[in-house]
């Protein structure tokens, strides 16, 4: 099958590619060394657990979890779509083609990832931390809220952000070269100053501006002490 590319900005991300007419509905993801081909839909679970699999060419479909747990797993061109994934853990895992559309990821960890031509798509993504993610390609996220995020210890080059908004984010070392910012609001981030090597417009050095002062212990004199 011929992958697709779709474009964001400057990103070149390849999509996931599988046939719906071939996928086949599954009732589990866990319990065995692979997966293909597969649709896990209409589901609510109080915990999704998934370790040590490889789930490829498949779409998780309105899931609903109070917990979510995948540990060493690996997920190759996977849609998740409509999905509200609380407390969940993302643990030394690897992901290549994957789209979250539509998805509330609340209080999650993403800690330890081999990412490439991952996507997310009007989300809305709260108290997460994206820990030592390694990025071989762009990661793009579009579209989506933020809300008491952290980035840290991650690479992640030649991003994309735009239509974004950002509700207490930080960011926290890392690497970020060429990580396009140009349509998001930076103004109230924290940890400008680990932000080396980003694409802005001449707006947001204004923005940038604003993030690093209210970062410093600032004092302000009243009327004139000369």
């Amino acid at each position: 099958m011929l992958m697709e590319i779709e474009e964001y900005g400057r990103a070149r991300i390849l999509k996931p590619s599988f046939e719906d007419d071939e996928l086949s509905a599954v009732d589990e993801l866990d319990g065995a060394g692979s997966l293909t081909d597969f649709e896990y839909a209409d589901k609510s679970v109080r915990h999704l657990i998934v370790a040590d699999t490889t789930l490829s060419g498949g779409r998780l479909r309105q899931i609903e979890a109070e917990r979510v747990t995948f540990s060493q797993v690996t997920l190759q061109s996977i849609v998740i779509n409509r999905c509200v994934l609380m407390s969940s853990d993302w643990m030394d895992g690897v992901m290549s083609r994957v789209v979250f559309r539509d998805c509330k990821i609340l209080g999650a960890n993403f800690v330890d990832n081999m990412w490439s031509n991952v996507v997310f798509d009007n989300c809305r993504i709260e108290y997460a931390t994206f820990d030592s993610i390694r990025a071989s390609t762009p990661v793009v996220f579009v579209d989506s809220r933020f809300k008491e995020v952290r980035f840290q210890r991650s690479e992640l080059p030649g991003g994309h952000m735009s239509g974004c908004t950002l509700d207490a984010v930080e960011f926290d070392g890392g690497t970020y070269t060429d990580f396009d910012f140009r349509r998001t609001d930076l103004s109230t981030i924290r940890g400008a100053g680990n932000l080396n090597g980003i694409l802005i417009d001449v707006v947001q050095r204004q923005e940038l501006a604003e993030a690093l002062v209210s970062e410093l212990d600032l004092r302000y004199a009243e009327g004139d002490d000369g």
